[in-house]
């Protein structure tokens, strides 16, 4: 059961690491979007957001820092949310069901990545390989789940 983990980590880590390289390939466009939807420095807010993705990402796939790297991720889902998903503003009904997709969605996968910042990434970790390895306990004096 415990090859599960790095199954979860890979299927939940693989849209963030693509679509946070899609922020700098796709800069232009997906900083319309952000401005369009009100978003403050959206040329910056998308590559802050762009790294935070593929850092946060690869931090969980290889369960390295990955609680830190869910946090990020968390953080952004919240964000885009509630900041670029507003179906609530949207007159179209067509429209606001897609953007009501897209919010639910992003609550959903935020969900998960605060299972993974309390649980942390599990075992098949490169982290929990080296906790394997006796170097102690974690923040505050806490021991650390494998």
């Amino acid at each position: 059961m415990g090859v599960l983990a790095p199954i979860g980590r890979l299927l939940f880590s693989a849209i963030f690491i693509t679509s946070g390289l899609n922020h700098f390939f796709q800069l232009e466009a997906l900083t319309a979007v952000a401005q369009a939807s009100g978003v403050p420095e959206p040329h910056w807010a998308v590559l802050g957001s762009g790294v935070a993705l593929v850092v946060g990402g690869l931090c969980v796939l290889l369960g390295v820092f990955a609680r830190l790297g869910a946090a990020a991720i968390a953080i952004f889902l919240l964000c885009a949310a509630f900041m670029v998903h507003r179906f609530w503003l949207v007159p179209d009904p067509v429209q606001a069901q897609d953007q009501l997709i897209h919010f639910m969605k992003n609550l959903s996968m935020a969900g998960g990545a605060l299972f993974i910042v309390y649980f942390g990434p599990g075992p098949f970790s490169l982290r929990g390989r080296r906790r394997s390895e006796g170097l102690g306990s974690g923040r505050l004096g806490m021991p650390l789940r494998p």
